[in-house]
């Protein structure tokens, strides 16, 4: 009504403003035209008493606010974790696991409490979005506790030992720095993987907390090798003499 009030002000005709109603589907021009007359020209009361814009009933979370910050808290987490299984059935799920234990009831049929379209709702009230599984770290377990205890002590060891190793300036055609003291070659164990699968095309993610990307559980192709920070050669390879020596120090080299 307020639409058809507001166009009428500016001057539209009655058939454009109906044409207009009619595609957003609004009410009709002559039912806005009545309650526009009752509300001008008669008693306020009798306008508001059809109460048309006021709450009917109270909805589900008016309810049970307590259920609704536990949603929204499970939401957050599961939208944080890197495995992209999370949909709005689980959140459906969810509710109404919480919902029959907070009545002490137990489930009749096979109808949800909330059902998914209300879920998905609720996700993104809850400010998760449903976009592109990609264009994000690659993550898997670097963040353990033990991961990351050994990465704090391994990059203290390289800083403190940063003028042992072999190195390469940052100039337009690189030259290797010659380490002065007591040299250390650095071995790095360089790795890619190829034709990861099973991921999700898309998932929901909390813009604010977005997870790193998972690769994905399927079967993949790894190649990896040794590279060697020296200026005798980029790869590192070992003669069978060698190799037969370094076995009888290190076992686990046998293959």
């Amino acid at each position: 009504m307020l639409i058809y009030m507001s166009l009428r002000h500016l001057g539209h005709s009655s058939r454009d403003i109906e044409s207009f109603l009619t595609s957003i589907g609004g009410m009709t021009i002559k039912t806005c035209h009545k309650w526009t007359n009752i509300l001008v020209n008669k008693d306020f009361d009798e306008f508001t008493i059809e109460e048309r814009g006021r709450k009917r009933g109270d909805s589900f979370w008016d309810c049970y606010s307590d259920l609704e910050l536990e949603a929204n808290q499970f939401v957050y987490q599961e939208c944080s974790k890197t495995d992209a299984t999370f949909a709005a059935e689980t959140l459906a799920r969810f509710i109404e696991q919480l919902f029959y234990e907070l009545n002490n009831q137990k489930k009749v049929d096979q109808q949800l409490v909330r059902s998914l379209e209300s879920c998905k709702l609720d996700l993104r009230r809850f400010g998760a979005k449903y976009t592109a599984n990609s264009s994000r770290p690659y993550f898997l377990g670097y963040e353990r506790e033990d991961v990351v205890k050994h990465r704090k002590e391994f990059v203290k060891y390289f800083i403190e030992h940063e003028q042992h190793f072999y190195t390469i300036t940052n100039d337009v055609v690189p030259q290797w720095k010659i380490p002065t003291t007591d040299p250390i070659i650095l071995l790095c164990h360089d790795e890619s993987a190829y034709k990861c699968g099973e991921i999700a095309a898309k998932r929901w993610i909390m813009p604010d907390n977005a997870p790193f990307y998972n690769k994905g559980r399927g079967r993949s192709i790894m190649c990896s090798d040794l590279l060697v920070m020296h200026p005798s050669g980029p790869f590192f390879s070992l003669t069978d003499k060698e190799y037969s020596e370094a076995l009888k120090k290190i076992s686990e080299f046998k293959v």
